[in-house]
Parts: C-alpha cells; sequence; structure tokens
C-alpha cells in the first residue's frame, strides 16, 4: 500500500551566510557536498547526506516569491526550519493532507544540478507545501525523489566525524500538547503519544519531540535558545563512535559540552544558529 508519509527524509537548516555554514559544517566534521542551486526557488544548499536521510544548510541567493516566507524567517536568526517527510508519490501527500484539512499547496517540480563522475546530472523533485496556518512550530512538507540515486550516493555517506545518520528533531514548544491534533493530521491518529510535559511525533521513522523551555533547557544545559518563541531548536545526529567523534571535533577547535557521558552537544553559535547532539544511539 503507497503511503502519503513514510517517514522522515531530511531535514532542512536556514543560514545566513551560506559560505559561512559550508566552512562550519565542514569543520564538524562532515563530508559537505558541493553547493547546488535551484534555479525557480532561488535558494543554494549544501547537502550532509547519510544512507537513507540527510539534512541540508539552504540560503537565499536571489529574491523570489518562492523564498519570501524564508526571507522573513530569517529576520529572526538561522537555524532549523524544515522536516521534509519522505512519501510514496507527491500526488498522495497531496490528496490524503486536502481530506485531513491541511490545505496543501499543489505539488511543486524543481531540480538542481549535480556533478557525478565528472558528469553534470539533475536531481529532480516534488514538493507539497503545507501552509503556515497548519504548521505546528516546525514547517513540515513532503518531498517525494524523482532521481534518488543522484542525492543518495555510498561515496557520500562517509563523514570524518562518524556520523551515520539523523535520530531525530527537538522542537520547542511552550504548550506542547496543543498540538497534537495537528501533527495526527501528518502523521495519523494515535501517532502522538505524551512524554513527561512533552509529547513525542511518531513520523513513521525518526521521532519529533516537543517539549517547553524550561524542560529543554533541563535536557540540554548550557544552551542558550536562538529564538525567545517557540521553534525547532535541536538536530540529533548518530555516530559511530561518541569518543572520536568528540576528540576530532576537539581537535578542529570546535567548542562541545558534555552533559552526560553518552552524548556531545554543538551550540548554535558553533553550527549556524543549530543546536547538534552527537550520540551513539
Amino acid at each position: 500500500m503507497k503511503r502519503a508519509v513514510r517517514g522522515l527524509d531530511h531535514v532542512v537548516v536556514m543560514v545566513d551566510g551560506i559560505d559561512a555554514a559550508e566552512a562550519a559544517y565542514a569543520k564538524l566534521g562532515f563530508q559537505v557536498q558541493p553547493r547546488g542551486f535551484h534555479k525557480k526557488l532561488g535558494t543554494a544548499n549544501h547537502l550532509m547526506i547519510f544512507d537513507t536521510d540527510y539534512f541540508e544548510i539552504l540560503g537565499i541567493v536571489e529574491d523570489t516569491e518562492f523564498n519570501a516566507e524564508r526571507r522573513e524567517w530569517l529576520k529572526g536568526g538561522g537555524g532549523l526550519a524544515n522536516v521534509a517527510l519522505a512519501t510514496d508519490g507527491a500526488d498522495i501527500s497531496f490528496e490524503a493532507f486536502k481530506a485531513a484539512g491541511l490545505q496543501p499547496d499543489a505539488p511543486l517540480f524543481f531540480d538542481r544540478a549535480v556533478e557525478i563522475e565528472g558528469k553534470t546530472e539533475h536531481a529532480q523533485f516534488r514538493t507539497v507545501r503545507i501552509p503556515k496556518t497548519h504548521m505546528p512550530v516546525v514547517g513540515f512538507f513532503v518531498c517525494e525523489h524523482l532521481t534518488p540515486q543522484f542525492v543518495y550516493r555510498s561515496e557520500w555517506a562517509q563523514h570524518p566525524n562518524g556520523a551515520r545518520g539523523i535520530l531525530g528533531v527537538t522542537v520547542i514548544a511552550e504548550q506542547p500538547a496543543k498540538w497534537t491534533a495537528e501533527l495526527e493530521k501528518y502523521f495519523g491518529k494515535g501517532s502522538v503519544r505524551g512524554e513527561g510535559d512533552g509529547i513525542v511525533a511518531d513520523t513513521g521513522t525518526q521521532p519529533v519531540h516537543y517539549m517547553n523551555r524550561q524542560d529543554y533547557l533541563r535536557r540540554y544545559p548550557g544552551i542558550t535558545p536562538v529564538r525567545p518563541v517557540d521553534h525547532p531548536a535541536l538536530l540529533s545526529i548518530k555516530v559511530e563512535n561518541l569518543a572520536a567523534c568528540e576528540a576530532l571535533l576537539k581537535k578542529n577547535g570546535v567548542k562541545v559540552m558534555n552533559p552526560d557521558s553518552g552524548r556531545l552537544l554543538v551550540p548554535p553559535s558553533e553550527a549556524a544558529d543549530l543546536t547538534v547532539e552527537f550520540r551513539e544511539n
């Protein structure tokens, strides 16, 4: 059975200054892919690719009607902006989201050039955007890969810091439970459960955690959120060996925090306004 949402596909980190962000993520030990350009969208990106998911840093390079909301959002700083959801088809998602009352935009096609083995190919996508009126703090959208072979390549998933994939996303929300009904429109009835004073949404793969600011500060001591209001705040990354990852980060001069023996935290100042958590599981 084909599904409108198959879990998390990738995470979008908006940056104000893509050159500096590219350098910052290389310093964090990621294999940063060469810059790609979305001519229709007026944006440029760099990908950090894993076996079955990835995250991207995304910057504005030309003002267009397609990036007006992103430009407005960047006025408050950069950071985690969107979670793209995997799908069995953009048209399937569009119909399912329309039935759920999410008022989706019609599927949008775009592409970007990518160099593979000395040849220029075009990675092609169809996305389904949801308006801000149905945004449960984080901006979810659906991304259908028409050419996954030009994105998911094993040689691009090898990172000096030992990163292997995305473990989840954490959102600061002062009233987490108020977003339950809206999240279930995306992920289905019963997909959201309580977690202490917060909630966790089961996307089908990696979870999205919602917690209030007080709980966030307790969970991530020493981290100052970049925004005073509700916002997606943290990306958790799985690494093969936490000690080796820490050694590389310190060698590269990256400020890291050790809240306990199983986690490393990189503050927003080191990662273009995103807090990054490294864990082995």
